[in-house]
């Protein structure tokens, strides 16, 4: 096991910033953690009855109060499944599973790079989702 602290990109979406570093260090099976802020967001719902996402955009600036996933392997590539906790300039917060359009104001990680063979990604037929095809 090993850890990596980055500090990520100002103005690179999020998931692409986070799998670029896992690309750089080939780190195929992990944890991730990250915290900063967002210029705005993009949130995910999964639609159990229905099998599908929706999005939901956030366009505003958002602190990031916890970003945690992991890292495993979908399509050959690194795949960063991550969820938020969001916070809005009055306190509210918001949350949901990060999808592409979340650009960078100020972000830190840290991933955890866990030992073992690659964690691969399958379609899982009774929920629809992309889950691990075995831990």
């Amino acid at each position: 096991m090993s850890h990596l602290l980055k500090r990520l990109p100002k103005g690179a979406d999020l998931l692409d910033a986070l799998t670029a570093v896992c690309k750089e260090h080939n780190i195929t099976r992990g944890s991730v953690q990250v915290i900063g802020a967002l210029e705005k967001a993009m949130l995910g719902f999964y639609l159990q009855d229905e099998q599908r996402y929706i999005n939901h955009a956030v366009d505003e600036n958002v602190e990031i109060l916890i970003g945690v996933g992991n890292v495993s392997i979908k399509d050959g590539e690194p795949f960063i499944h991550l969820h938020l906790t969001l916070s809005r300039h009055d306190g509210s917060c918001l949350g949901g599973h990060a999808v592409a359009g979340c650009p960078i104001f100020a972000a830190e990680a840290c991933i955890l790079q866990l030992e073992g063979d690659p964690l691969v990604r399958g379609l899982d037929e009774a929920t629809g989702l992309y889950l691990w095809t075995k831990s």
